[in-house]
């Protein structure tokens, strides 16, 4: 110590102690640094926010007149001259070209000569009978044919009229005791939950229940007494709702019954079924109405259930957590809170079995609705207008057999269709140039001078309307609908120049293009631009749903977990799961329907980001440490 005092004494000792004082606190930052902890890595959130959510379907195509005229000659044959181009503006009557008048002088020759054939058939008819004598046999064997499937087609009726009958009688009762099983399974519930918050009281006033525990515990309480309320609104529907409408469907069937037994005696003793159908047509309307109440009941009831089961979830999730999974005097409860979980399940199973079950009913008696209502007594008297019909059929092939008369009207047919046919091949003659019936831009030609003549020759645009045509895909073809309206854009003159549309045509057959079905789309522009035209490149966006200042998150926010959707959010500095309810969306931002509150911070993805560190000795600003001499 005294050597190092003398050394500091001199002036190149003092700068000695300074270097070494340096080479100390060096050595103590690196230190420090190697044995700091990682920084805890940032979240990135953002705020749910009221907001616009507009959703769109976005149809590529070109630009198309909105409406075109084909334009054809009356007759084929070879273009002897054209009188305008693609894209001339012409007027009403004026010429677009004429055909060669050879081949149609050729057609009217043929047309001469099949006139005189006809003349001839028409010679040899009066000579003939054979004919007549053949249609007479076919007659009475398609006769027999008719009579047989009328038959058979009341046959199909009844039985289907009494399978349906059946089961629509017999579903009452089953129905009863569903909804009877349905209504005392939330006094079960109740009773079930009482027993848990019991169980948990026990264990509470038994000890077992560690300080390290109690926030979980009081959480599972509250969970199971937050299941009481929406209980008590489902017993109270059941009670005020559901009951009333049980009565009523009751009621309604004993009608149903009593109509479809008047209907049978009154069809039995052939006897007017007209005031059956009308007692019928009651009864199905009592019942319809009963129905429609009674599933609006059920759905009120089963509502509620979903929050209990909710709320008993929360519940068996708060008993095992860390802290409380390994409490032994815990297992009771947990046992009966799976058991409560199984009771509210089947309950919500029990109220969409109903459900179904009416759902079958339903077409059950719209099966017997569609019989009282004229459907088996239509079949029957079918079958006697039929044997009628057959009647009068042989007997005017008989008829027919002895009128030989007959068969040479019906050649001076076959004469005066091939003089029609002499005339028109004039009339081809005589309209051998092509004229526009009103005036347009000429958007095509089929043909050059020389060729056959097409049909169409020509197709005139009228350019004062213009419509955009793309397909879709079956994916968004449902979304679109009539009169849905559209903002349009057109490559060639901007995508600044937006112009409004309303979809005006979905295609109701698909077309394959390339092995993928799709479906022509029209969508119709309000105001063209004057710098559009046709057959120019553009995109229509059809907006098919907006809400306004509703709730939104970004896209990037929602996360897909063994196909559940949601998002974290950020309680006490650490990201949560949150479930959440999703409406509409764009390509930015999805709409929350529930589950989240203006201002929530939900966690969005941790960007990519290498964070280096260096570990090294170094004097104050992390430069090196010189020691003079």
């Amino acid at each position: 110590m005294t050597v190092i005092r003398g050394i500091l004494a001199t002036w190149p000792g003092r700068l000695f102690g300074v270097a070494l004082v340096a080479v100390l606190a060096g050595g103590a930052v690196v230190a420090s640094r190697v044995n700091a902890q990682p920084a805890k890595a940032e979240i990135r959130t953002q705020p749910v926010a009221r907001g616009s959510v507009t959703q769109t379907v976005a149809i590529s195509g070109s630009v198309n007149a909105s409406s075109q005229v084909k334009l054809a000659f009356k007759a084929q044959g070879k273009i002897s001259a054209i009188y305008v181009s693609v894209g001339q503006q012409v007027t009403a009557g004026q010429a677009i070209a004429t055909i060669d008048t050879t081949d149609l002088q050729t057609t009217l020759t043929q047309a001469q000569q099949s006139l005189k054939s006809a003349q001839l058939n028409y010679d040899k008819a009066a000579q003939s009978a054979n004919d007549a004598q053949r249609s007479l046999d076919q007659t009475v064997q398609q006769t027999q044919t008719d009579i047989a499937n009328a038959q058979q087609a009341l046959t199909k009726l009844q039985q289907n009229y009494a399978n349906a009958k059946t089961n629509a009688l017999s579903f009452g009762s089953g129905l009863y005791t569903d909804l009877g099983a349905f209504q005392s399974a939330l006094d079960t519930v109740k009773t079930d939950i009482d027993i848990v918050l019991n169980q948990l009281d026990n264990s509470s006033r038994n000890g077992d229940i560690q300080l390290n525990a109690q926030n979980d515990f009081k959480s599972a309480q509250n969970s199971l007494n937050s299941a009481y309320a929406p209980l008590a609104s489902a017993q109270n529907l059941s009670a005020t709702v559901l009951k009333p409408a049980i009565d009523d469907l009751q009621h309604s069937l004993d009608g149903i019954g009593a109509a479809i037994a008047e209907f049978d005696s009154a069809l039995v003793a052939g006897q007017d079924t007209g005031h059956a159908n009308s007692d019928f047509q009651q009864a199905m309307l009592a019942y319809n109405l009963a129905s429609s109440r009674l599933q609006g009941g059920l759905d009120s009831v089963t509502g509620p259930l979903g929050t209990i089961a909710t709320d008993i979830s929360s519940a068996q999730a708060s008993l095992n957590t860390t802290n409380t999974r390994t409490i032994k005097g815990l297992d009771t409860a947990r046992t009966s809170l799976a058991n409560l979980q199984s009771v509210v399940t089947t309950e919500q199973q029990l109220g969409s079995s109903i459900k179904t079950k009416m759902t079958q009913a339903g077409t059950a008696l719209s099966t017997v609705n569609d019989a009282i209502g004229g459907s088996i007594v239509s079949a029957m008297q079918n079958i006697v207008s039929t044997q009628q019909r057959s009647a009068q059929s042989i007997q005017s092939a008989q008829t027919n057999v002895a009128n030989q008369p007959f068969n040479l009207a019906s050649a001076k047919t076959s004469v005066d269709n091939a003089a029609t046919s002499v005339q028109n091949a004039q009339a081809n003659i005589d309209a051998a140039t092509l004229t526009a019936p009103s005036s347009g831009v000429i958007a095509s030609i089929a043909n050059s001078v020389g060729e056959s003549s097409a049909s169409p020759f020509a197709v005139l645009a009228n350019t004062a309307a213009l419509s955009l045509h793309g397909t879709i895909g079956e994916a968004d073809v449902a979304k679109l609908k009539l009169g849905q309206v559209a903002n349009v854009t057109v490559d060639a003159v901007g995508s600044t120049t937006r112009m409004t549309g309303k979809v005006t045509s979905v295609d109701p057959v698909a077309t394959i293009q390339q092995g993928v079905p799709v479906y022509g789309v029209d969508v119709t522009i309000d105001l063209p631009n004057q710098q559009v035209k046709p057959g120019m490149s553009g995109t229509a966006n059809v907006i098919i749903a907006s809400r306004q200042g509703v709730l939104t998150v970004p896209n990037l926010a929602i996360r897909t977990t063994g196909g559940r959707r949601y998002v974290q959010v950020l309680k006490d500095g650490e990201a949560v799961d949150a479930d959440v309810t999703f409406g509409i969306a764009n390509d930015t931002v999805t709409e929350v329907v529930s589950g989240l509150s203006e201002g929530d911070l939900v966690v969005l993805p941790q960007t990519r980001a290498t964070a280096t560190q260096r570990v090294g000795g170094g004097g104050p600003g992390g430069g090196p440490v010189f020691i003079g001499r």
